[in-house]
């Protein structure tokens, strides 16, 4: 149903925002090196992770790429959004093959109920002789009401099951974009990248 890079590059985001919470103790403790108690300024790409000026020139990060935090913060939410724009056309692809199946699902009922009355009246002055075949004719149209319906409200249910899986991303990427403080977000995203 869905082409599987798309799939993929949701999911790896989905992921990034899941990790992202690493219940820091306290603000200060967010917003400064464990390692050299410096302001963090810098977010490594390479490791996805906050550093500081000191860590950037430390052997580990040689030859890693950087940017500040702000242009960090829009690049991941700018990837995010893209997500949820993804999603959010997916959901409503969704709807509409949802009300399609429902209005296909009456349409059947409808004509099967008309059947089934029309059958009734055509044999109501011969219901003595004929009973047992009237009888045998609207059983018959049941099982294939059944036959046809069953399929379909089997399919209504997985639209409806892919919508609520949709919406719940769609809640977790709202909730990751609406993020305010820059390093919170950033130090989460990172933890969902190691995830």
């Amino acid at each position: 149903m869905f082409g599987s890079g798309s799939i993929s590059m949701d999911a790896n985001l989905a992921e990034k925002a899941r990790n992202l919470n690493l219940n820091p103790k306290g603000k200060e403790s967010k917003r400064h090196c464990e390692e050299h108690e410096e302001e963090l300024k810098l977010f490594c790409e390479t490791d996805k992770t906050l550093i500081c000026l000191i860590c950037r020139d430390a052997q580990e990060h040689r030859e890693h790429r950087f940017k500040p935090i702000k242009e960090a913060v829009k690049i991941c939410k700018d990837q995010l959004k893209s997500s949820l724009d993804s999603l959010t056309k997916k959901k409503s692809d969704f709807q509409e093959k949802e009300q399609q199946q429902k209005e296909k699902i009456s349409g059947v009922r409808k004509q099967s109920h008309s059947l089934q009355s029309h059958i009734t009246s055509q044999f109501a002055e011969l219901r003595q002789i004929i009973t047992e075949k009237e009888q045998s004719l609207l059983r018959d149209l049941r099982e294939e009401e059944k036959r046809i319906l069953n399929p379909m409200e089997k399919n209504l249910l997985k639209i409806q099951e892919n919508i609520r899986i949709i919406q719940e991303e769609i809640s977790e990427l709202k909730e990751q974009i609406d993020q305010k403080d820059g390093v919170i977000f950033l130090k989460e995203e990172a933890c969902r990248n190691r995830r």
